[in-house]
């Protein structure tokens, strides 16, 4: 079976990485006040959201971001690279995306939005529809890595010809994790500059995901799991900070700062 982050087998987690032992997810049993959503009826861009404030004329605030992984497809489940190859979700993958909305549901949201690419698109859909939203966006630029003649490939000489040599999950003719990180990072500015203030659901892909908060964050980061949530903030000052990676938390007190959304 091939790993999900490196695509290779038993020889990812570099930098002296190691698996994490299960806990519980960090938002079950907490609660927190519940706030009206604001959202566009419109189709206009918002400025000015409910924890914005203005600096010298120029709208400033911090925009809270859920980035959840999609649901598990059959692709996942044999351990075949996916990438950009539009493939859906499994029934298994249905069920984790119920799962996902759970401890979502106790903190107020005010948008949805996800990747085109269907795996994605119905995660979003259930996880909305639980919560009682709708998805407002589907982002281009929220899209898988493009690992090329990669794809559809699962572990074997066929993949271990097109890996890079040195590399843990780059392959010829993949894109480059620097563009993944970019469109990624662009994709999530785009939403704190349309929405700023706001708490926003993105449900895309397990490798953009990664990349782009590794990029952020100037860390390493585990391989993200199906339907696994990772809390994120922006803002213009402070830039990138989080309080949850993968379904764990990063501080013993971060999760005051999810309650306090």
């Amino acid at each position: 079976m091939l790993c999900s982050w490196c695509y290779s087998a038993g020889r990812c987690w570099p930098s002296g990485g190691r698996r994490s032992r299960a806990r519980r997810h960090p938002l079950s049993g907490v609660s927190a006040p519940v706030r009206g959503a604001w959202r566009p009826t419109d189709g206009t861009r918002l400025r000015g959201g409910p924890e914005s404030t203005r600096q010298n004329g120029e709208v400033t605030a911090t925009t809270t971001f859920a980035l959840v992984r999609h649901g598990q497809t059959d692709w996942n489940a044999a351990g075949r690279i996916q990438g950009a190859t539009d493939v859906p979700l499994n029934d298994v993958g249905r069920g984790q995306a119920t799962e996902a909305a759970a401890p979502l549901s106790r903190f107020e949201w005010d948008f949805v939005v996800a990747s085109p690419l269907s795996r994605a698109a119905e995660t979003a859909d259930i996880i909305a529809a639980d919560l009682g939203l709708e998805v407002t966006r589907h982002l281009p630029g929220l899209v898988e890595r493009n690992y090329g003649p990669a794809e559809g490939l699962s572990a074997g000489p066929k993949l271990d010809a097109l890996r890079v040599e040195g590399s843990y999950g780059n392959f010829r003719g993949a894109e480059p994790e620097l563009s993944v990180s970019n469109r990624g990072l662009g994709a999530l500015r785009l939403l704190a500059e349309d929405y700023p203030g706001a708490r926003i659901i993105v449900v895309c892909h397990g490798t953009l995901i990664r990349l782009s908060l590794m990029a952020a964050l100037e860390r390493e980061i585990p391989p993200i799991l199906n339907a696994a949530m990772s809390v994120v903030q922006f803002s213009p000052e402070a830039g990138w900070t989080a309080s949850v990676i993968n379904n764990e938390l990063l501080e013993d007190d971060a999760l005051d700062a999810v309650a306090a959304l």
